[in-house]
C-alpha cells in the first residue's frame, strides 16, 4: 500500500472523526483492561482437582467479552490505518499523519486534546521530538 503524504489542512478535517474514534479505541481499551483483570481474579480463585476452573462459566464468558473487546478495538485502529494516519498511544490520544516538510518524510502529529494539527516529529523521534509547525509548513 502506498504511503498517504497530508497536509496539515488534510489532516485537520480528519480530527473530529478522529477524535470521536479515539474515545471509542480507549473506552474499549479500558473494557478489556476490566475484562482481564476479572479473567485474573477468576483465575486466582483457584482450580477444581480435574484440574478445571473452579468458576469455568463464568472464566469463559469474561474471555469471550475479552476477545469481542479486543477484536472490536482492532477492527477500529484498522479504519484509522485505512485513513493513512496511525495511533500511536490510545491512552494519550496520539495519532501520526505521513507528510513532507521541504521534502523531507515527517509525521505530523496530533494530540486529541488539541483543536488541530500543530506539530510534526521526524519518523524516529516521536512524540519527545515534537516541534511546532509554524511557521514550517508541509509540501
Amino acid at each position: 500500500m502506498a504511503v498517504r503524504y497530508f497536509t496539515v489542512s488534510e489532516a485537520n478535517q480528519l480530527i473530529p472523526a478522529l477524535r470521536t474514534m479515539l474515545q471509542r479505541l480507549k473506552a474499549l481499551q479500558e473494557e478489556a483492561r476490566r475484562k482481564y483483570e476479572e479473567m485474573r481474579d477468576i483465575r486466582e480463585v483457584g482450580y477444581r482437582r480435574d484440574g478445571n476452573l473452579i468458576m469455568l462459566a463464568d472464566y469463559q464468558r469474561a474471555k469471550q467479552d475479552f476477545d469481542r473487546l479486543v477484536a472490536d478495538a482492532n477492527q477500529l485502529l484498522g479504519e484509522i490505518n485505512q485513513m493513512g494516519c496511525r495511533v500511536t498511544d490510545v491512552e494519550m490520544g496520539l495519532v501520526d499523519f505521513p507528510a513532507k516538510i521541504a521534502g523531507v518524510q515527517v509525521y505530523l502529529c496530533w494530540q486529541m486534546q488539541e483543536p488541530e494539527v500543530a506539530y510534526y516529529h521526524g519518523l524516529h523521534e516521536g512524540f519527545a521530538g515534537r516541534r511546532p509547525l509554524n511557521p514550517v509548513r508541509p509540501s
